[in-house]
């Protein structure tokens, strides 16, 4: 079931949903979270929803999708529409569409909306704000999400937002590598020493191979280089040298979901290293509710390090706040 509402007020919302929860013996229960999603445009709503809908799926929440579409001077005015029941997936949904006025606090204006004594979740599916903390839809929520691979340069958005971090941030780029930093776990244990060195091998642009460059360079205390793959979509390669000279590589080719496990003198070992969907690594997030710090220090002290060595966070690069969206950011 789909209602519109025109220029209406977020507590008439709040009391027309509820007539329509008592109306249809439903309730609130079951519901462990408020999940908004801002969006710059009507035109990304419906794929905004279809993510949180999968998302929703695994963790019942009631989505408000909020089109932030600048101030524009007009009178203030509300939008609305409401989506119960099969339109709505698991979840239950509000769009809210401020203008003018309407749109100054939107911390205020889906105050009347959120589900009582559950957490709230904001997630930028596609422009992040330039400080998601400090944004008004950040500050009433526990977890901020953006997704910086559907910027313009994915990179240099993870530098900027490095310099704005509050505990409670994360990108959806860090979810997207959890697959690869699982299987290279698995291999890292068997190594009976450290490696002497480590090469990461991905796209010049996309954020997965930078991650788990910086995640190995921590994680092992090796030295770690990025290197530019042609051909690369997202991160196709890690590749350990050891002292002795035995290499030990995980690699996959560009488009493929089946990666390789090579070792000197031994035959080379499938692995199903499929890219995820954002569905997933939305679920991935939502599954944890509480500052993940690790990606916190590693956002922080290592992300801007090898931006620097390529070439995408230099003095002379511009700040980030206004990216644009190149389109939709493909998983690792």
């Amino acid at each position: 079931m789909i209602i519109t509402l025109k220029d209406t007020t977020a507590s008439q919302v709040a009391s027309r949903l509820n007539e329509l929860r008592e109306s249809r013996g439903s309730g609130a229960l079951g519901r462990v979270l408020t999940l908004i999603v801002v969006v710059s445009d009507m035109i990304d709503v419906d794929r905004a929803i279809e993510i949180s809908d999968a998302a929703s799926r695994e963790h019942p929440c009631r989505v408000i999708a909020v089109v932030e579409s600048g101030q524009v001077p007009a009178p203030a005015r509300l939008n609305a529409q409401i989506r119960v029941g099969g339109d709505a997936g698991a979840s239950e949904v509000i769009i809210l569409e401020p203008r003018g006025e309407a749109g100054t606090d939107l911390d205020t204006l889906v105050m009347p909306l959120l589900l009582s004594d559950t957490p709230v979740v904001t997630y930028w599916p596609n422009q992040p704000p330039e400080n998601p903390s400090e944004h008004p839809l950040g500050r009433i929520a526990v977890r901020r999400i953006t997704d910086s691979r559907n910027t313009d340069c994915p990179v240099r958005t993870l530098v900027h937002l490095s310099r704005v971090y509050a505990p409670g941030d994360t990108d959806l780029a860090w979810a997207s590598v959890t697959q690869w930093r699982a299987v290279l776990s698995t291999i890292i244990e068997q190594f009976r020493e450290a490696p002497a060195s480590v090469l990461v091998t991905g796209n010049a642009t996309h954020p997965s191979s930078f991650l788990v460059a910086a995640w190995l360079g921590r994680a092992l205390h090796v030295p770690t280089r990025r290197e530019t793959e042609r051909e690369a979509i997202t991160i196709t390669g890690v590749h350990f040298t050891f002292e002795d000279g035995t290499d030990v590589a995980l690699s996959r080719r560009a488009g493929s979901s089946v990666a390789h496990v090579t070792r000197s003198g031994l035959e080379p070992a499938e692995v199903n290293l499929a890219r995820r969907s954002v569905q997933d690594c939305l679920m991935e997030e939502l599954r944890r509710l509480d500052p993940d710090e690790f990606y916190g220090r590693l956002l922080q002290e290592d992300i801007p390090r090898l931006g620097r060595q390529s070439g995408f966070c230099g003095p002379s690069e511009p700040e980030v706040p206004g990216v644009q969206i190149a389109g939709e950011g493909g998983a690792a």
